[in-house]
């Protein structure tokens, strides 16, 4: 396909300036990072430079729903007050250009990089965010804030909950098993060998006549032979719902594989990562109508400083309509989707109201 002139004035513009803002930023946000880390890089001898590569290569991809769509966002502003500042958008259009035409490259870029989106939460996000939280596991210390706590199924449909794990000595720390509704067991630590599973310091708890949990006996070490046939075989920990992929999360959801307490998260994730990549497209409907205004003085600081506000904001809203809805507080569909569409509705309203 021949491109104008213009066409690709405009194309070499975005292209380039966008990649520029996207690889300074990131690189100064790895920096930070890296000097935050870098005591634990140091002392872990495991560690060298493609491993480093490697995380912040996956880091990236975590991050590129954040960072693609600022990058636009950023790009589009730039790029159009510059055509509007050294006269180029009124030349354009004197002539015989519309206002849609000229902005087209601006959506090609959108559309392009929410295919990409698509494509990595489809195919690559789910193995990076596994590789991210897999090596600050094995390579951080842990944190004094971190109290996160991780749930294990076995194949009797049973639980184990745990606190943090040491791979080296193939321990968990701050078990529980929650084996059925009515017993618990409670230990300091479990080690996980396949042949033979021994915990330290049990407690077993059962429900008495009242319907309360009671301590029934307690072992300084436990040998768990029910856990030798079979039910530890797959102990590592399993790909979380965040992790998963968007075909996988969609057959979950529809046949009903979850159970009611993981349905509304797998719900909430899903449906966050079919509207996410849509952001890039929206950013630039709403920015670009304030960038394509004729005005002696052309209020450049301030437009940033809003695109920023607002891009913020609305991240910042996504986060708690995910959190209202795994919690069940309000319908995923209401919390989710409903920001997204009100959005498109109005800048799509005032886009299409101003380019005419």
């Amino acid at each position: 396909m021949h491109m104008k002139i213009w066409q690709r004035y405009l194309i070499r513009e975005i292209v380039s300036f966008f990649f520029l803002f996207l690889g300074c930023f990131y690189s100064i946000y790895a920096l930070i990072d890296y000097s935050l880390h870098m005591q634990d890089f140091m002392q872990d001898t495991r560690i060298n430079f493609s491993h480093i590569f490697l995380y912040y290569l996956f880091e990236f991809i975590k991050r590129a729903d954040l960072l693609i769509p600022l990058a636009v966002l950023i790009t589009t502003i730039k790029v159009l007050f510059a055509l509007n500042i050294r006269g180029e958008l009124v030349a354009l259009r004197a002539s015989g250009l519309s206002l849609k035409v000229i902005l087209r490259p601006f959506f090609y870029l959108a559309i392009a990089l929410a295919l990409f989106n698509y494509m990595s939460n489809e195919w690559i996000l789910p193995s990076s965010l596994t590789f991210v939280d897999q090596f600050q596991e094995q390579h951080w210390k842990p944190s004094s804030k971190d109290n996160h706590l991780y749930t294990l199924s076995l194949s009797d449909q049973s639980k184990l909950i745990y606190q943090t794990k040491d791979l080296q000595k193939q321990l968990l720390n701050d078990v529980f098993w929650i084996r059925s509704a009515d017993e618990i067991w409670r230990m300091k630590s479990l080690c996980y060998d396949l042949k033979q599973p021994i915990g330290f310091f049990a407690d077993q708890l059962k429900r008495n006549n009242k319907g309360y949990f009671e301590k029934v006996e307690s072992f300084e070490e436990y040998p768990f032979t029910l856990f030798s046939k079979g039910l530890l075989e797959n102990y590592k920990i399993p790909i979380s719902l965040e992790n998963q992929k968007i075909s996988t999360l969609f057959k979950d959801l529809v046949q009903k594989r979850l159970s009611p307490y993981e349905y509304p998260i797998a719900l909430s994730y899903f449906l966050l990562k079919i509207t996410m990549p849509f952001l890039s497209l929206l950013v630039v409907l709403a920015i670009a109508p304030f960038c394509i205004s004729h005005r002696r003085c052309f209020p450049v600081f301030l437009t940033y400083a809003l695109a920023l506000f607002g891009f913020i904001a609305f991240f910042t809203l996504l986060d708690a309509a995910v959190i209202l809805s795994e919690n069940e507080t309000i319908s995923a569909f209401y919390a989710i989707l409903l920001p997204f569409c009100i959005c498109f509705s109005l800048f799509s309203y005032r886009y299409f109201k101003r380019v005419q």
